[in-house]
């Protein structure tokens, strides 16, 4: 049995997003993929099938933190079914197009980051981060975490 938490966004604007956090109960090493499209940026794919399984940050149930090299990401459980932040920094892979992405594991490294809430029933907001450019965010879309 695994537990999965997954966040995914769209924008007006075609700025698309998701994370995916995969930790198996046996407590061996989870997976964390997040891949952003960018429209005339492209697609920023960070994919790690071994990080260490989440730890609780500050001792708190409702706080998620994973690290790895050039990796962090912190997932706060706001408000149950309602409300989570989602903090992320990380280095990935740049590609063209998203084709390239699912194939290849030869791409420009890029600093990739958001900062972003989801609030119930679609609503994501903050800013998505690729290289040295922020792009705000005001977004439809889901959180799903293990109950």
């Amino acid at each position: 049995m695994t537990r999965t938490w997954s966040l995914e966004f769209v924008d007006d604007r075609g700025i698309r997003g998701s994370l995916t956090l995969t930790v198996p109960d046996h407590g061996s090493g989870a997976s964390f993929h997040v891949q952003v499209v960018v429209p005339d940026v492209g697609v920023v794919v960070v994919r790690d099938d071994d990080v260490a399984p989440p730890r609780l940050g500050q001792g708190r149930s409702d706080l998620l933190v994973v690290r790895a090299e050039g990796l962090w990401a912190e997932l706060l459980c706001e408000t149950p079914g309602e409300h989570w932040s989602v903090g992320l920094e990380a280095f990935g892979l740049r590609f063209d197009d998203e084709a390239e992405a699912a194939t290849s594991d030869r791409g420009e490294r890029v600093a990739v980051g958001f900062d972003v809430e989801w609030e119930t029933p679609d609503r994501v907001v903050g800013e998505v981060l690729v290289g040295r450019a922020r792009h705000d965010l005001d977004a439809r879309g889901t959180f799903t975490a293990p109950t």
